[in-house]
C-alpha cells in the first residue's frame, strides 16, 4: 500500500527514475557534451518532470514537473535533446533525437537559463529517459528494494559512531552509513516522495520511520547502508466517530491521548481491512510473550508472501471510505503535520479490534513498517 501519498508505490519508486535522470543531468552540466549549448553556470538552471504532450509543430512540450506544477517548455532548432540509455548516467552516451520522437510518460530534465516564470522554459538541452525505460529501471529497483530493503523505526543514534538503530517488527538492525550513502527525508504535511527534500544522518531523531537499502551482514544484524528515506510520522489507535465521505474526512478519538482528531483521506491514502481470521492470527502473533517468528514484522507462518506483514497488508483488497463506520476501530499512519490536530492519512488499516486488544505496540509495530513499504516498494 504505501512509499504521490503518491500512492506508497510512487513514493518510493519515483526515487530510482528521479535520481539516474538528476545524475545524467549532473553530468551534462559539467561535461563537454552539452557545455556549449548551455548557458553560463550563474545562469542555469534545471527542472526534472513527466511529458505530458509534444507540440513538434511549435517546438514545444508539456512537463508535469516532479513538485507537480504543468510547465511549458520551447525548444529551438540549436536544442540538444538527448535519449539516455537506460543505466547511463553520461550524457556522452545519449543519442541525439528529434522532439516528435518524445512522448506523455517520458522522463525529461530540461537545462537552461533560469526563467522569469517558473512555468514557462526556454531549453538548451533536454534529456530524456523514455517511459519504458523508465519502468523497467523502476522495476528493477523494486525488486532490488524487496530484496536488500528493511523498514522500522528507529531507536537509537550513536552519533560517534554514525550509526543508526531501527526495530523492524520482532528484529532490530544496526544501519552503517558510509560517505556514498544518499539520504532522503519527507515533510511534515506529505508522504509524496517529490517533496521530500535531501537530508544528512543529523537530520534522523529516535521515533522516525526509516527505510533502508543495503547489504546486511551474514548474521543479518547490520546493514550497510546505500539509501535511507527517513521521515517522521504518526501511527495512531482510534474509533471513529464521525465520516464525512463527501469531504473524505474522519473524525477520531485517539486511545492514546483521548483527544480528537480529524484524518483527511485523499485519493492517496492506502486503506485495507483485515478478514477476521487474519486479525486473529496477528493478535496471537503480536500478543506479549508471545513467539516471535524471524521475519521482521512477519505474522504467523503462511499469513502473507514471505511472511511479511507489510506484504500480506499490500495483497488485500483496497477498502473505500463507504465501507467504514462510526464505532470501527482503525490503525492508521498518518502525516506529522504542521497543525497536530488534523493529518492526512499515509495508511489505514480497520477489522483491528482483536489487535488492538491483545497488544498496546501493535499499532507501531505494524502501522512503522507498512507505511513505508514494510512489503518493499522503491521510489517513483
Amino acid at each position: 500500500m504505501q512509499s504521490e501519498l503518491m500512492p506508497r508505490r510512487e513514493k518510493l519508486k519515483s526515487l530510482a527514475a528521479r535520481v539516474a535522470i538528476l545524475a545524467i543531468a549532473a553530468g551534462a552540466l559539467s561535461g563537454s557534451t552539452a557545455r556549449a549549448q548551455t548557458p553560463p553556470a550563474a545562469n542555469r538552471a534545471q527542472l526534472s518532470g513527466t511529458v505530458t504532450s509534444v507540440n513538434s509543430g511549435a517546438q514545444q512540450l508539456a512537463l508535469r514537473s516532479d513538485k507537480g506544477e504543468d510547465v511549458l517548455v520551447t525548444t529551438t532548432d540549436r536544442t540538444l535533446i538527448l535519449r539516455i540509455p537506460p543505466g547511463e548516467t553520461d550524457p556522452k552516451k545519449g543519442t541525439r533525437i528529434a522532439l516528435a520522437t518524445l512522448s506523455a510518460g517520458d522522463r525529461a530534465v530540461v537545462i537552461g537559463p533560469a526563467p522569469a516564470d517558473p512555468k514557462t522554459w526556454a531549453a538548451t538541452a533536454v534529456l530524456v529517459m523514455s517511459k519504458s525505460d523508465v519502468a523497467g529501471l523502476q522495476q528493477k529497483d523494486q525488486d532490488d528494494w524487496k530484496k536488500r530493503g528493511a523498514t522500522g523505526t528507529v531507536t537509537a543514534i550513536d552519533a560517534a559512531a554514525k550509526t543508526v538503530t531501527i526495530k523492524s517488527g520482532s528484529r532490530t538492525f544496526t544501519v552503517q552509513p558510509s560517505e556514498k550513502t544518499s539520504y532522503q527525508r519527507y515533510s511534515l504535511d506529505s508522504a509524496r516522495f517529490s517533496d521530500a527534500k535531501p537530508s544528512t544522518l543529523a537530520e534522523i531523531q529516535t521515533g522516525d520511520q526509516l527505510r533502508v537499502l543495503g547489504n546486511k551482514s551474514g548474521d543479518g544484524v547490520f546493514i550497510q547502508a546505500e539509501k535511507i528515506v527517513s521521515g517522521s510520522f504518526r501511527q495512531i489507535a482510534a474509533t471513529i466517530t464521525a465520516i464525512n465521505p463527501q469531504n473524505g474526512e474522519l473524525t477520531v478519538k485517539d486511545l492514546a491521548t483521548k483527544k480528537s482528531l480529524t484524518i483527511k483521506v485523499d485519493a492517496n491514502s492506502e486503506m485495507r481491512k483485515l478478514p477476521e481470521q487474519a486479525a486473529r492470527m496477528l493478535a496471537r502473533r503480536y500478543a506479549p510473550g508471545a513467539q516471535q517468528g524471524e521475519s521482521a514484522g512477519g505474522p504467523p507462518t503462511g499469513a502473507g508472501r514471505g511472511g511479511d506483514v507489510g506484504q500480506m497488508l499490500d495483497s488485500l483488497p483496497a477498502m473505500p471510505i463507504s465501507e467504514l463506520k462510526p464505532g470501527d476501530a482503525i490503525m492508521v499512519s498518518t502525516t506529522q503535520g504542521t497543525d497536530p490536530g488534523r493529518v492526512t492519512a499515509i495508511t489505514l488499516l480497520a477489522g483491528v479490534e482483536p489487535l488492538l486488544t491483545a497488544s498496546p505496540t501493535a499499532t507501531r509495530d505494524i502501522m512503522s513498517g507498512w507505511n513505508l513499504g514494510g512489503g518493499g516498494d522503491t521510489g517513483q
